[in-house]
């Protein structure tokens, strides 16, 4: 056996025996072996210790970790939204719709949280044993849970609050927040209680606000005792009002009148622009009037080339005529000679050839005897010719002339004769006359024989051309004008000149959305009815009619804020001395009795569960923390070293640290004994409300705690200014899913009030938006009359993103601001 070469027996067994290859792919598949029992020990070790986990504390450490993260997570938007609704519930002019943006947020947090605590509650043992199946079974409850709560509040607070509420408790909701309104305004002030609205607005400030309609609401006996001054305390609020805030409405007023100074100055330079396009009529007549004469010279010009070359036409034509004409007469004359058939067959041939060469030359068809010379034959020359016919016939011509006179004839006597001529000017003379017809085609009308550039210009068809240039270019002249009546051009192009600038005029006041005359002074401006619209979109509630734009402040005061104090008055004391059926259901003033009364209750309630929420969740994390260690140092066979009293102890002991310390620690202005806040606890406590009465006065000491800290956060983290990106969407859905039916008016209550009907204005940052009412029919007006209810309005301009908002026009709400 050589190196090259095995021998069978080596062959085979190499064959047969295992090869180093098969040895390495046997080792691969033992360590894939080794690796796969590995992992399954790992996967087998790891499920114990999460059983040993679940065991311990009910539910693995990654779950633990997961809720004790989402819960620190959570406490954030809660916090924030506590101190949102601090600022818009005590806020001194919060609007309807800040209320409505702040409700939004809070039930979108609320929904998150419930959800949270349902997933810590139910979801245990098995149910988080696996990553996938936990989070599937969390997914489940946050799909049920969040549209739940997140419509289930909204509901619950209509259905039972708020649509179940009688017309007194309307009427009163009503009455406190115009006495809230009028302690911000100090209007009306309580002895013992120290607010000073000039002074900036602290947690306690707001908080006291916020609960101060409420504690009103709540004492029957001073809101009857109130009710007795109400005119005297309104008419005082309202001028407060009105005069607290003069300055800036003046200053508004005066910026805006000095905009609409600016605005007439354009609007100025407009009318003068046009007034110089007016004046400039007589020159452009004169204008008018050169082109027209012009164009005059012009016709004549190629008139005249036209005469030309039609004469040089028919002098071809004549001269190539001419010799053909002579020599057809020529053999006509021999014809004439001859006798019967003979004469008459020389007639037609003759006759063809002539109309041959007619049809050759292009011309209109001509008679051949129409080509004669008609020449005048004298008396002498007929007598003469009459005695020598009859000599030479011996007598008979003469007989034969005496028969034809005693019959009636001419008895040989003619006055003329029709001869031919070689002459070739005869026949172009002749031509120019037959072929006229081509010549006025050509020429467009005008004939023969103008001699002059005056006598073309006043011939009847040059008017008429030139009319017809002139309508052309938009001069409007009667049809029968004639060139030489230069006043009637002159009328017209000034009438032109008008239309032109009108046009250019409206299209300058539609680029503007605006549509007046020229011309207009100062005064005439401001009180147009665009410009009064202007102003009173500008001025919102404030605008009186007409109001002018170069009052000072005395006159804007005597003008504006009189007349509005006195409407404000009236309006109020119409809705406080209504009877208590107007606010009942379907009662001229049910939504605003719905609306006082939402505002009254729900923020009080709605700040002290946050609170709570707030609190409870912070003083929860250290228990987590705890469940987190128990969890992750949980061994086999440990038993529980927590007692069963534990819990419920450490539960105890939380609530204890919300509800009791706060009380029993701390205080302030507001909560002391000698405050006259008190007075109010005392009355909800006489009328059998001693748990409402602890509950606001715990928040008046806690909530003023925790504010600062919530909007520390929202400072830092933006979070409300964040939900405003998606604030839109979530309310139409909102309004979709649950349109806010306590604000609309129903169909019953508007068939039985049909003349009730309240002046909607909506106000916007943007000139020339559109805005529209998408869930009726008429077309938007600035204060069109609609009866009490919800509108959906569509705000949009060119570069702006539209905004559609929800907005509820009521008796003390007629005007809104929607900003792109």
């Amino acid at each position: 056996m050589t190196d090259k070469k095995h021998s069978p027996f080596a062959t085979g067994l190499l064959k047969t025996a295992p090869t180093q290859t098969k040895m390495a792919a046997a080792e691969k598949e033992l360590q894939k072996v080794q690796k796969q029992q590995q992992s399954s020990a790992a996967k087998e070790q790891k499920q114990q210790k999460i059983e040993q986990q679940i065991a311990a504390t009910g539910k693995p450490f990654w779950w633990l970790m997961t809720m004790f993260i989402c819960s620190v997570v959570y406490l954030f938007p809660e916090a924030v939204f506590n101190a949102a609704l601090t600022e818009v519930a005590g806020g001194r002019n919060s609007s309807h719709e800040d209320l409505r943006a702040v409700e939004l947020f809070g039930r979108t947090i609320s929904g998150i949280g419930v959800t949270l605590l349902l997933a810590d509650m139910l979801l245990s043992g098995k149910r988080v044993a696996k990553v996938g199946r936990a989070l599937g079974y969390f997914s489940l409850i946050a799909v049920l849970v969040w549209p739940t709560v997140f419509f289930g509040q909204k509901w619950l607070v209509d259905k039972f609050i708020i649509d179940a509420s009688t017309a007194e408790e309307r009427q009163q909701a009503y009455i406190s927040q115009v006495l809230r309104s009028a302690l911000i305004e100090k209007s009306i002030q309580f002895e013992g209680i120290n607010y000073d609205p000039d002074t900036a607005h602290s947690g306690t400030e707001k908080t006291f606000l916020s609960v101060f309609g409420g504690l009103v609401y709540a004492d029957d006996k001073l809101v009857d005792d109130l009710s007795q001054k109400k005119r005297m305390i309104m008419e005082k609020f309202v001028r407060d009002r009105a005069l607290s805030n003069f300055d800036s409405h003046y200053q508004d007023y005066d910026d805006f009148r000095q905009t609409l100074r600016s605005k007439y100055q354009e609007y100025a330079d407009g009318s003068a622009k046009y007034n110089r396009a007016i004046d400039s009529a007589p020159e452009r007549a004169d204008e008018y009037w050169l082109d027209t004469q012009n164009q005059v010279k012009q016709g004549w010009e190629k008139y005249q080339k036209g005469v030309t070359a039609y004469e040089a036409r028919v002098e071809s034509r004549a001269q190539k005529i001419a010799p053909k004409l002579y020599d057809y007469f020529e053999r006509r004359n021999e014809c004439r000679e001859r006798k019967g058939n003979s004469r008459n067959s020389c007639y037609e041939r003759l006759q063809e050839n002539y109309d041959r060469e007619i049809e050759k030359l292009s011309i209109p068809y001509i008679p051949a005897d129409d080509w004669l010379i008609r020449e005048e034959v004298t008396t002498t020359e007929n007598v003469g010719n009459s005695i020598i016919a009859g000599v030479m016939t011996l007598g008979l011509y003469t007989a034969m002339q005496a028969v034809d006179a005693a019959t009636g004839g001419d008895a040989g006597f003619k006055d003329h004769r029709m001869v031919y001529t070689n002459d070739v000017n005869h026949y172009k003379n002749v031509l120019m006359v037959k072929m006229e017809p081509d010549f006025i085609k050509e020429s467009g009308g005008y004939p023969l024989g103008i001699n002059s550039l005056h006598t073309f210009r006043v011939h009847e068809l040059t008017s008429v051309k030139v009319n017809k240039k002139l309508k052309q270019k938009g001069l409007s002249l009667p049809t029968a004008w004639s060139i030489t009546d230069r006043l009637t051009f002159d009328k017209a192009v000034a009438s032109k000149v008008r239309q032109q600038a009108d046009i250019e005029w409206r299209k300058n006041m539609s680029a503007k959305n605006m549509d007046m005359p020229a011309n207009l002074s100062w005064q005439q401006f401001q009180r147009h009815h665009e410009i009064q619209q202007r102003i009173e979109k500008r001025m919102g509630e404030l605008y009186v009619s007409p109001t002018l734009a170069d009052w000072n402040n005395r006159q804007f005061k005597q003008h504006i804020i009189e007349p509005n104090i006195q409407r404000k008055t009236t309006e109020y004391l119409n809705i406080l001395e209504a009877q208590q059926a107007e606010f009942a259901d379907g009662g001229v003033f049910e939504s605003t009795g719905k609306s006082a009364l939402r505002a009254t209750i729900i923020p009080p309630i709605s700040m002290s569960i946050s609170l709570a929420l707030v609190l409870l969740t912070v003083l929860k994390l250290p228990m987590k923390l705890v469940e987190l260690v128990q969890a992750k140092q949980a061994k086999p066979k440990d038993e529980k070293m927590a007692k069963p009293y534990v819990k419920p102890a450490i539960t105890l002991t939380i609530l204890a640290c919300i509800f009791v310390v706060p009380l029993s620690i701390g205080g302030n202005k507001y909560t002391m004994e000698d405050s006259a806040m008190n007075y109010f606890f005392e009355q909800m406590e006489k009328n059998d409300s001693a748990s409402i009465s602890y509950a606001l006065k715990w928040l008046l000491v806690t909530q003023p705690l925790v504010q600062p800290i919530g909007s520390s956060i929202d400072n830092a983290l933006k979070m409300t200014q964040g939900f405003h990106g998606i604030s839109g969407p979530l309310d139409r859905f909102d309004l979709a899913v649950l349109p806010e039916h306590d604000e609309v008016v129903s169909a019953k209550a508007t068939a039985a009030k049909p003349s009730l009907k309240l002046p909607l204005t909506i106000n916007t940052n943007v000139d020339n938006a559109r805005i529209s009412v998408m869930n009726i029919k008429p077309k938007y007006q600035p204060g069109m009359q609609l009866p009490p209810g919800g509108y959906d309005i569509k705000v949009s301009a060119p570069g702006y993103q539209a905004v559609r908002q929800w907005v509820y026009l009521k008796a003390d709400q007629t005007q809104f601001t929607i900003k792109l």
